[in-house]
């Protein structure tokens, strides 16, 4: 009985240590000799106040939790990571039932436009553009401003998520 038991622990513990998960460490070839990063403030070229800011901590954030570089200061980094907000773009998700004119669920999306600089070289490693969505729901009993500022810091997070993921998935 002690040997199944064994057996059947030591299965297991195989089973649960080749389902992939990782913590950190992975990266795409053009980050490969990468250690630390620096992000700098996102311009906004959009006509929304504070949402280069809100870009750009949600990517500082992002590297932090994803766990594979590590923030540093401008002299002291290997890249530099800098980028604009060019747009977000609002569209009707779904519409209200009694006035087609109307929408009930409004979608937010933010366009954001990013560069990874090496800071040795100052040569473009990574770059490209992520658009990522936030939405709310437009009801007369609740706060819109604070729904729209909501929807437009979800799809902030995604965006930045998205960035870090294209940087350290190989």
């Amino acid at each position: 009985m002690k040997k199944v038991s064994l057996v059947a622990t030591t299965m297991l513990a195989l089973v649960l240590g080749s389902c992939g998960y990782h913590v950190g460490g992975l990266r795409n070839a053009a980050m490969k000799d990468v250690e630390t990063v620096c992000v700098n403030m996102f311009e906004n070229r959009t006509t929304q106040a504070m949402v280069s800011m809100q870009v750009t901590t949600a990517l500082t954030d992002a590297i932090q939790r994803d766990g594979t570089f590590r923030l540093a200061s401008p002299t002291a980094a290997d890249v530099r990571i800098e980028g604009m907000v060019k747009d977000i773009a609002a569209s009707s998700l779904i519409t209200n039932p009694d006035d087609s004119y109307l929408s009930s669920e409004i979608g937010l999306r933010v366009y954001v436009d990013y560069k990874v600089i090496d800071c040795r070289t100052n040569k473009v490693i990574s770059s490209g553009t992520v658009d990522e969505e936030g939405s709310f729901f437009n009801d007369d009993a609740g706060n819109i401003q604070s729904a729209r500022d909501a929807a437009i810091s979800y799809a902030s997070r995604k965006a930045a998520t998205s960035i870090v993921n294209r940087l350290t998935i190989p």
